[in-house]
Protein backbone atom coordinates (compact mmCIF):
# COMPACT_ATOMS: atom_id res chain seq x y z
CA UNK A 1 0.00 0.00 0.00
CA UNK A 2 0.95 3.86 -0.42
CA UNK A 3 -0.67 7.17 0.34
CA UNK A 4 -0.47 10.13 -1.20
CA UNK A 5 0.69 13.11 0.88
CA UNK A 6 1.06 16.79 -0.72
CA UNK A 7 1.43 15.11 -4.04
CA UNK A 8 4.01 12.99 -3.03
CA UNK A 9 3.52 8.82 -2.94
CA UNK A 10 4.95 7.98 0.35
CA UNK A 11 5.12 3.43 -0.07
CA UNK A 12 4.70 1.83 2.94
CA UNK A 13 7.92 1.19 4.67
CA UNK A 14 9.52 -2.33 3.24
CA UNK A 15 6.97 -2.59 0.71
CA UNK A 16 9.58 -1.42 -2.18
CA UNK A 17 11.71 -4.58 -3.10
CA UNK A 18 14.80 -4.93 -5.53
CA UNK A 19 12.92 -5.29 -8.98
CA UNK A 20 11.27 -1.64 -8.24
CA UNK A 21 14.56 0.16 -7.82
CA UNK A 22 16.66 1.11 -10.97
CA UNK A 23 20.05 -0.20 -11.49
CA UNK A 24 21.13 3.45 -11.53
CA UNK A 25 19.34 4.91 -8.61
CA UNK A 26 21.85 7.17 -6.47
CA UNK A 27 20.82 5.53 -2.82
CA UNK A 28 23.01 6.67 0.24
CA UNK A 29 25.78 4.46 1.04
CA UNK A 30 24.12 4.58 4.63
CA UNK A 31 20.92 2.93 3.65
CA UNK A 32 22.78 -0.14 2.14
CA UNK A 33 24.76 -3.15 3.79
CA UNK A 34 28.17 -3.70 2.62
CA UNK A 35 29.64 -7.42 2.05
CA UNK A 36 33.22 -8.25 2.94
CA UNK A 37 35.37 -11.11 2.95
CA UNK A 38 37.60 -10.40 6.21
CA UNK A 39 40.49 -13.10 4.81
CA UNK A 40 43.79 -14.46 5.61
CA UNK A 41 46.35 -16.96 4.55
CA UNK A 42 48.54 -16.47 7.64
CA UNK A 43 51.28 -14.65 5.90
CA UNK A 44 52.33 -17.90 4.05
CA UNK A 45 52.54 -19.04 0.30
CA UNK A 46 50.98 -21.59 -0.89
CA UNK A 47 53.72 -24.19 -0.60
CA UNK A 48 54.24 -23.24 2.94
CA UNK A 49 54.36 -25.30 5.92
CA UNK A 50 51.39 -23.88 8.20
CA UNK A 51 52.23 -22.88 11.84
CA UNK A 52 50.42 -21.53 14.55
CA UNK A 53 49.40 -17.86 14.34
CA UNK A 54 46.24 -15.66 14.46
CA UNK A 55 45.77 -12.52 11.93
CA UNK A 56 43.61 -9.88 12.53
CA UNK A 57 41.32 -9.93 9.59
CA UNK A 58 38.38 -7.39 9.75
CA UNK A 59 37.58 -3.76 12.21
CA UNK A 60 34.11 -3.05 12.09
CA UNK A 61 33.72 0.23 10.49
CA UNK A 62 29.32 -0.29 11.40
CA UNK A 63 27.46 -2.65 13.06
CA UNK A 64 27.21 -6.32 11.44
CA UNK A 65 26.16 -9.72 11.31
CA UNK A 66 29.18 -12.72 10.75
CA UNK A 67 27.54 -15.14 8.00
CA UNK A 68 29.77 -17.64 7.84
CA UNK A 69 33.52 -19.01 8.39
CA UNK A 70 35.32 -21.25 6.02
CA UNK A 71 38.77 -22.53 5.84
CA UNK A 72 41.19 -24.99 3.69
CA UNK A 73 44.49 -26.00 3.03
CA UNK A 74 45.73 -25.93 -0.41
CA UNK A 75 47.56 -29.60 0.54
CA UNK A 76 46.32 -31.55 3.42
CA UNK A 77 49.56 -33.62 3.45
CA UNK A 78 50.29 -37.28 4.87
CA UNK A 79 50.11 -36.56 8.36
CA UNK A 80 48.05 -33.47 9.58
CA UNK A 81 46.10 -31.95 12.27
CA UNK A 82 44.92 -28.15 12.64
CA UNK A 83 42.39 -26.02 13.96
CA UNK A 84 40.75 -22.46 12.47
CA UNK A 85 38.94 -20.20 14.58
CA UNK A 86 37.39 -16.90 14.21
CA UNK A 87 37.25 -14.50 17.13
CA UNK A 88 35.87 -11.45 17.95
CA UNK A 89 37.90 -9.45 20.57
CA UNK A 90 39.88 -12.11 21.53
CA UNK A 91 36.81 -14.53 22.40
CA UNK A 92 35.66 -17.55 19.78
CA UNK A 93 32.70 -16.32 18.40
CA UNK A 94 32.32 -21.05 17.40
CA UNK A 95 30.34 -23.38 18.96
CA UNK A 96 33.40 -25.63 17.68
CA UNK A 97 36.53 -24.85 15.37
CA UNK A 98 37.09 -25.83 12.19
CA UNK A 99 39.91 -28.84 12.00
CA UNK A 100 41.39 -29.79 9.28
CA UNK A 101 43.49 -33.48 9.23
CA UNK A 102 45.26 -35.14 6.14
CA UNK A 103 41.71 -37.30 5.94
CA UNK A 104 40.08 -33.88 4.19
CA UNK A 105 40.95 -32.94 0.47
CA UNK A 106 43.26 -30.39 -0.68
CA UNK A 107 41.62 -27.24 -1.16
CA UNK A 108 38.39 -28.76 0.66
CA UNK A 109 36.19 -25.73 1.90
CA UNK A 110 34.70 -26.48 5.54
CA UNK A 111 31.98 -24.06 6.39
CA UNK A 112 30.92 -22.98 10.03
CA UNK A 113 27.88 -20.47 11.14
CA UNK A 114 29.19 -18.45 14.00
CA UNK A 115 27.41 -19.34 17.61
CA UNK A 116 27.75 -15.52 17.78
CA UNK A 117 26.72 -13.88 14.72
CA UNK A 118 26.11 -9.84 15.75
CA UNK A 119 29.57 -7.36 16.05
CA UNK A 120 29.20 -3.47 16.89
CA UNK A 121 31.72 -0.91 15.13
CA UNK A 122 35.03 -0.99 16.68
CA UNK A 123 34.99 -4.93 16.97
CA UNK A 124 38.06 -6.71 15.53
CA UNK A 125 37.91 -9.97 14.39
CA UNK A 126 40.72 -12.61 14.16
CA UNK A 127 41.47 -15.74 12.66
CA UNK A 128 43.82 -18.45 15.15
CA UNK A 129 45.14 -21.33 13.35
CA UNK A 130 46.72 -23.77 15.50
CA UNK A 131 48.80 -26.33 14.49
CA UNK A 132 48.93 -29.66 15.78
CA UNK A 133 51.12 -31.55 13.45
CA UNK A 134 51.68 -30.76 9.87
CA UNK A 135 53.65 -33.14 7.67
CA UNK A 136 53.18 -32.37 4.08
CA UNK A 137 50.48 -29.78 4.89
CA UNK A 138 50.51 -26.43 3.12
CA UNK A 139 48.91 -23.35 2.21
CA UNK A 140 46.53 -22.63 4.95
CA UNK A 141 43.26 -20.30 4.03
CA UNK A 142 40.46 -18.98 6.16
CA UNK A 143 37.65 -16.23 5.34
CA UNK A 144 35.14 -14.89 7.40
CA UNK A 145 32.13 -13.72 5.46
CA UNK A 146 29.85 -10.14 7.14
CA UNK A 147 27.85 -7.68 6.27
CA UNK A 148 27.58 -3.92 7.39
CA UNK A 149 25.31 -1.87 7.51
CA UNK A 150 26.09 2.18 7.08
CA UNK A 151 28.83 3.68 5.31
CA UNK A 152 32.19 2.01 5.23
Amino acid sequence: MATFSGGTLIPDAGSLTDQYIASNAAISVDKQQHAYKARTDFGAKIGDTPVTVEKIVHVASQAGTLRNFNAMLNVTGSASSMTFDLKKNGVSVLTSVITLTNTNSNRQVVTVVPATVAFVAGDVLSIALTVTTSTGAQGPFAWASLSESGAP
